[in-house]
């Protein structure tokens, strides 16, 4: 019987729903019905996913990745042994393999395949994600937006009539995602602006499970040492206990958690209220963002008919019982983390039926040639063989801390499988294009500079608190730099700085006696940044105190199409200024001092307090430039010749 498929490549989880003339229904991928939504990189680049990635990591668990989804867009790689792996190729892995199994279940290929993301997300990232379909070799007739998924489904399981209003309110694993619909005659139409939270979900609260267990031992979890391996083991199976004690009390009062301390068991008692005390705050947090979605959709909030929940996290009764605060009918299907597939899976079956997007047939070269080799260098994507079974969950913190060593020491002088500019950057707009005028859309969101005005004088500012990044032309210590541009095949790649020099198409970096000399050589973009090799750097008191990015440039000859500078927090968390004006204005050969507020970089997103980029030159055009004392400084953004930003 022809069948067609939704998937919901979750940050943590990965659901696949199946359509056919029968209706929709799960996918059983595993005993769990959801895999895990990790990935295993081996050494000879080959990507393992789902149980089969847990299974590999059994002998090497710093192989073992998770959470790369929230890693889209930026270009910056994730390292694994030393090489960077592009997330999107980890995704098109995922895809190919639950394609693989579904198929191997049903004896043929689907005939249909919708793959959602998340509605916050906007064109750059939404084009990245497209790509998986080319990397993994796997044809995706539709990407809907999981709000759009979820409300389908409710919508057709609950028999919504056309007008009817739909919040949707998914709370996964590791983010948060609301969204305002109506139904409309072709489906469910996003009204006002969805709300996204990156870092909010289920694995916090299963943090503050791990915290209250540690309070109650009196500390004797924190004091463990994940580099000691018995310790480690020990930090995953508290890991694997707090989950297991969150989902016990979203179904009871209470609940004891047994942990295995020094040899002996230790047997704690948790309720319900205890852990609702402690998770609270984030769930606050999170029905915040539904509440602005709700205020941007224009709509009176006593016109939403219902609030859909989804995502697992919505299992736990405290997020009902936060969201029905709102004085709306809250909703839930039977498995939560099922909704968006089953909707996806439900536009998937519909589309099969009208006989929509006729599938190219085998012979057809687009479809012997998609995968992720023909286009950008990624290691080899295959199928997750079984292996024996894992001793048990790998801490996510190890893993990412394992990654940002590899990163500290890989030499990537080729370009690696990224495609796009770290400060969200795509293809430049063309002639054609609507954003022609501003030739590069930017993701964290840009806000325009205006030069200070040529009469503005007065006494300078003068500063007490300053974070260096180049004085002169020595860098800081603990910072590296790193140049990016587009190659002649269109892959974004990425090159050090190694003895002085850093040179990519469209960009050379070169560190000089009077500071970073930086060419840009044509109307491609390119860009140089300074990224953290260890800690995030905390600027919250110099953005308190009207701080501002500080730096020398010489403007040694041509004028750019576009320039900016932007500060990032783990992308895509940032902040971009548009300085084209203030770039362009100082004068062939001369050397000004340019003083951006810190302002301007948190009103387009910035969180001062977690930066890992604090410095970032993106331009486009033929333009010389060198930069010298670049940090910093506190109290400066309101000196007079500081550049007034506007959004």
């Amino acid at each position: 019987m022809p069948y067609s498929i939704g998937v919901d490549l979750g940050t943590t989880s990965l659901a696949v729903a199946v359509g056919d003339e029968l209706g929709t229904r799960a996918a059983h991928l595993s005993p769990h019905l959801v895999e895990p939504s990790v990935a295993f990189v081996a050494a000879d680049g080959a990507i393992l996913t789902g149980q089969g990635a847990i299974d590999a990591a059994h002998d090497d668990p710093t192989r073992l990745v998770r959470g790369f989804k929230r890693r889209l867009g930026d270009p910056t790689p994730v390292f694994i042994g030393g090489v960077g792996i592009a997330p999107e190729a980890l995704l098109a892995a995922q895809l190919r393999d639950v394609v693989a199994a579904v198929t191997e279940q049903y004896g043929e290929e689907p005939e249909r395949v919708v793959v959602t993301c998340p509605a916050a997300w906007g064109p750059y990232r939404r084009e990245q994600f497209a790509r998986i379909s080319e990397l993994s070799g796997v044809r995706v007739d539709e990407i809907v937006a999981d709000a759009v998924a979820a409300a389908t489904f409710f919508a057709r399981d609950r028999r919504l009539g056309e007008g009817a209003i739909l919040a949707v309110f998914d709370l996964g694993g590791r983010t948060t995602d609301a969204a305002v619909l109506r139904v409309g005659s072709d489906g469910p139409e996003v009204l006002g602006t969805p709300e996204g939270i990156e870092h909010l979900g289920g694995d916090d609260f299963d943090d503050a499970v791990r915290g209250l267990l540690d309070q109650r031992l009196g500390g004797r979890i924190s004091a463990l040492d994940p580099a000691d391996p018995a310790d480690a083991a020990t930090l995953v199976s508290v890991d694997e206990a707090s989950a297991r004690a969150k989902e016990a009390l979203s179904v009871r009062d209470e609940t004891v958690v047994r942990l295995d301390l020094d040899g002996a068991e230790q047997a704690i008692a948790l309720t319900r209220p205890d852990v609702e005390r402690s998770i609270r705050p984030m769930v606050t947090t999170a029905v915040a963002a539904l509440q602005r979605s709700i205020a941007s959709a224009g709509v009176d909030p006593d016109d939403v008919d219902v609030v859909v929940l989804a995502g697992g996290s919505a299992r736990i009764p405290l997020v009902a019982e936060e969201v029905s605060s709102l004085g709306r009918p809250v909703a839930a299907t039977h498995h939560p983390k099922f909704t968006v597939a089953l909707g996806a899976a439900e536009r998937a079956r519909a589309r099969a039926a009208a006989g929509r997007d006729v599938r190219p047939t085998q012979d057809d070269p687009s479809r012997e040639t998609a995968g992720a080799a023909s286009l950008v260098p990624t290691p080899t994507v295959t199928g997750s063989e079984p292996r024996p079974a894992a001793r048990g969950r790998v801490r996510r913190r190890s893993v990412l801390l394992a990654g940002l060593a590899a990163a500290t020491i890989a030499v990537v002088a080729v370009a690696v499988a990224v495609t796009g500019a770290l400060s969200g950057r795509g293809d430049t707009p063309t002639a054609e294009s609507p954003a022609a005028a501003s030739p590069v859309a930017s993701a964290p969101p840009t806000v325009v500079a205006v030069p200070a005005p040529p009469t503005a004088g007065g006494e300078t500012t003068t500063a007490t608190l300053a974070f260096p990044i180049l004085t002169e032309s020595s860098t800081t210590t603990g910072l590296d730099w790193y140049v990016q541009s587009n190659d002649a095949s269109g892959v974004w790649g990425i090159t050090p700085l190694a003895e002085g020099e850093a040179s990519r198409p469209n960009l050379a970096l070169t560190q000089t006696a009077e500071g970073f000399r930086a060419v840009w050589t044509g109307d491609a973009p390119a860009q140089l940044y300074a990224q953290s090799t260890s800690e995030v750097i905390d600027l919250d008191d110099i953005a308190a105190d009207d701080g501002a990015l500080v730096f020398d440039v010489t403007r040694n000859s041509g004028e750019a199409t576009f320039f900016e500078v932007a500060a990032h927090c783990g992308y895509p968390c940032g902040g971009a200024v548009d300085i084209t004006r203030t770039i362009n204005g100082v004068a062939e050969g001369a050397t000004e001092r340019v003083i951006v507020p810190a302002a301007c970089f948190t009103v387009s997103g910035l969180t001062p307090g977690a930066v890992d980029t604090p410095f970032l030159a993106f331009g486009t055009g033929a333009l010389d430039l060198t930069f010298s004392d670049v940090r910093w400084e506190d109290l400066v953004g309101d000196d007079p010749s500081a550049v007034r930003c506007s959004p």
